[in-house]
C-alpha cells in the first residue's frame, strides 16, 4: 500500500504542507495526492523504472541520486586534531557550519526552493541535536578553540550507526578531517566492530572518493524526486 506521510518539521522549513511519499506500488493517480499548495517528494531505487515513470507523469521531478554505503572495519589513522563529542556551547558554531555545508543536498539542488531555505534546512537540521530531536552523538573537530568541523550520527542498531550529517570548514578541506571524525565514532559510539552507513549525492564526487578511499562499499542507489504544487 502506498503511504502519504505528513513531515511537520520539513513543512515549517518550506512554509507549506511537505509529505514523504512511500510509493510501494506503480498505481498512484493524480487524486490520490494531497490538494492544495504543497511540497512531497518521494526515494525509489533506481532499478525500479515502472515508479519512475508513474512519479514523473504525476509531475515529479530527479532532484538527486543518492547512493547508500556501509563500512564494517576500523579505519587505522594517526590523531592529529583535537576531536570530541559536541556540547551545548557548541550550537552556534555547528549551526554556522552547516548553513553553507551542503550544496550538493537535494534542497539546494532543487530550483523550486530558495537557497536562503536550503541553508535553513540543513542549520536547523544540525540545531535539533542540541534540540535533542535529531541524532544520538555528534563528534567535532576543534582547532585554534573554534569547531571545523562536526559529525551527526544516528543509532539504527546496537551494532550499526549511520552518518547523518558531516561537515568541514571549507578552508580545512583535504586534511584528513573527515577520516579522523568517523574513525573516532567508529571507536566510541560502536561498542564492538560494527557497522558505519553513509548516503551521499551520486554529483558529491568528492564524498564518493572519500568513502571508497576509506573502505566503504557501495550499497545500493535510488532516485529521490521533488514535486511543488
Amino acid at each position: 500500500m502506498n503511504k502519504i506521510i505528513l513531515d511537520e518539521w520539513l513543512s515549517t522549513m518550506v512554509s507549506k504542507p511537505a509529505y514523504l511519499l512511500q510509493l510501494n506500488h506503480a498505481n498512484l493517480k493524480q487524486k490520490d495526492l494531497p490538494k492544495g499548495k504543497i511540497f512531497i517528494w518521494s526515494k525509489i531505487s533506481v532499478a525500479d523504472i515502472k515508479r519512475l515513470i508513474c512519479l514523473q507523469k504525476l509531475g515529479f521531478y530527479i532532484v538527486d541520486t543518492n547512493t547508500k554505503f556501509s563500512l564494517s572495519k576500523k579505519i587505522r589513522f594517526v590523531n592529529n586534531s583535537k576531536l570530541r563529542f559536541a556540547k551545548s556551547s557548541d550550537e552556534f558554531e555547528v549551526r554556522a557550519l552547516a548553513k553553507n555545508a551542503f550544496k550538493f543536498s537535494r534542497f539546494y539542488k532543487d530550483p523550486n526552493i530558495s537557497t536562503k531555505v536550503a541553508c535553513k534546512i540543513k542549520e536547523e537540521w544540525a540545531g535539533n541535536f542540541f534540540l535533542g530531536k535529531r541524532g544520538k552523538w555528534m563528534v567535532v573537530v576543534e582547532e585554534n578553540s573554534k569547531i571545523i568541523g562536526f559529525l551527526q550520527l544516528l543509532e539504527k542498531n546496537k551494532n550499526t550507526i549511520v552518518i547523518d550529517l558531516i561537515a568541514i570548514d571549507e578552508k580545512r578541506k583535504g586534511r584528513g578531517l573527515a577520516k579522523e571524525m568517523i574513525s573516532y565514532a567508529y571507536e566510541n559510539c560502536l561498542k564492538k566492530n560494527g557497522i558505519v552507513e553513509v548516503g551521499t549525492q551520486i554529483a558529491n564526487i568528492s564524498s564518493i572518493k572519500l568513502y571508497s578511499k576509506l573502505g566503504f562499499n557501495m550499497n545500493s542507489a535510488s532516485y529521490v524526486l521533488h514535486k511543488h504544487e
